[in-house]
């Protein structure tokens, strides 16, 4: 039997404005424009750290992992490391959160929303891992393969994210150190264990995003727990 969630919409934070702040910053982006629009900014920063608090509170009755996080320190900076590039625009156009045990610099599964005008989305699991922490994963997955494709399977994972991983930049050939006979090579070939599901600025904007938003991590807790545990060995 699933939990219910007690909770009146006028408890529930929303995101509205959050992505009119991003289009105008897009369209401004220089330190002239953002400083003279900063307590904008600081608003929306608050804003979205109540609304991630909100998530979070709500998420670790599913995933106990999420006990360990703090909302403050989940979202990625809004300025850019410019030195080693050609795009000197100093602000992302972007506000990114990692909901993760280790902080949103760690190296384990976790979960991450992504506001960006025309191209927001969230998703879960692990993204440009160091090769060591791959090979775990891979390791894990070649020992448990039929788990990971039932938590793919699962009705969940292909109602929200529909049951496929990131597709972008899989080995062409089979990883070194593995049967090359293995039944379930194909899983082993990603570089990004992650499940994904792009979403209209207009659902962001929705006052029942948070409620939908919730629903949608819920269905990846077993991927991302199933990939925490090839990790811790």
């Amino acid at each position: 039997m699933k939990k219910k969630e007690n909770t009146s919409n006028a408890e529930i934070p929303g995101l509205a404005g959050v992505l009119d702040f991003l289009k105008a910053l897009s369209k401004n982006n220089d330190r002239d424009w953002f400083n003279a629009h900063k307590a904008e900014y600081l608003q929306v920063k608050a804003q979205v750290e109540t609304f991630m608090t909100w998530l979070l509170e709500h998420l670790v009755k599913y995933d106990k992992d999420m006990a360990l996080v703090d909302p403050k320190k989940s979202t990625y900076r809004i300025y850019r490391d410019t030195r080693f590039s050609s795009d000197k625009r100093p602000y992302k156009g972007y506000i990114g959160t990692f909901l993760s045990k280790e902080g949103r610099h760690g190296s384990c599964s976790g979960y991450y929303i992504h506001l960006e005008p025309g191209q927001c989305m969230f998703g879960a699991g692990v993204y440009g891992l160091p090769s060591d922490k791959q090979k775990k994963v891979r390791d894990g997955i070649y020992f448990q393969s039929q788990t990971l494709w039932n938590i793919l399977r699962s009705p969940d994972i292909k109602k929200v994210y529909g049951g496929k991983m990131d597709e972008s930049m899989r080995l062409k050939v089979a990883p070194r150190g593995y049967d090359k006979d293995f039944p379930d090579m194909e899983l082993l070939k990603y570089r990004h264990y992650f499940i994904s599901r792009h979403i209209s600025d207009k659902e962001v904007n929705a006052p029942d995003f948070a409620k939908n938003l919730l629903k949608g991590l819920v269905a990846a807790v077993p991927f991302n727990k199933f990939l925490n545990e090839t990790l811790e060995f």
